[in-house]
């Protein structure tokens, strides 16, 4: 097996591990949101009697999201890291009261197979797409105001709790809202420099 290196990027005023940290960083500016780069680790696995160091990729203060950046097929390229992120975001799941934890694994989405539940589901765990604790088929999706964007279950931008009127019927689907399409774009066009 080759293993292939990540290429460290700077972007925004950091350095990212790798190129596709970058590119979201980029897709998180395009659509507004505030975003910090491993802004804080943790110890993760205490309840299993594995205690073991995690740092996550990214904070969005906004939609209390931690965010785990992974390469397609997470699993098999690096198990003991997608192990560390089951971890954490069974603990938070579990046992805060706020915040949520999400991991994006593979390229970012062309924007020209994106439909209105988002990018096409992944076939397998880990692939390419937006992975929740225990489940998978996420994407961004803005809520019925257009005000505010986050992730929620096949896009359903109804379900975002953002304080703007809810949309209590559940087929609101906003994956291909044009800016978050044009965020995916911008994600996957953006130079950098070395």
């Amino acid at each position: 097996m080759i293993e292939i290196k990540a290429i460290e990027t700077i972007y925004g005023g950091c350095r990212f591990r790798s190129r596709l940290e970058a590119r979201w960083a980029v897709f998180f500016t395009r659509l507004g949101l505030d975003w910090e780069y491993e802004p804080q680790g943790f110890v993760v696995g205490r309840r299993f009697g594995r205690p073991r160091p995690y740092l996550p990729d990214f904070y969005l203060p906004n939609l209390g999201l931690y965010v785990e950046i992974k390469p397609a097929l997470a699993d098999e390229v690096d198990p003991d890291g997608v192990s560390r992120w089951e971890d954490f975001a069974g603990e938070v799941a579990a046992e805060w009261d706020h915040d949520r934890a999400a991991m994006f694994c593979g390229q970012i989405p062309n924007p020209d197979t994106v439909s209105h539940n988002g990018p096409p589901c992944p076939e397998r765990w880990y692939d390419a797409g937006v992975y929740i604790t225990g489940d998978f088929e996420y994407a961004w999706c803005s809520c019925p105001s257009g005000k505010h964007f986050g992730i929620e279950w096949q896009a359903r931008g109804g379900r975002i709790f953002c304080g703007c009127p809810r949309i209590s019927d559940d087929r609101y689907f906003s994956g291909n809202d044009p800016r978050i399409l044009n965020a995916y774009g911008a994600a996957r066009a953006a130079r950098f420099g070395r």
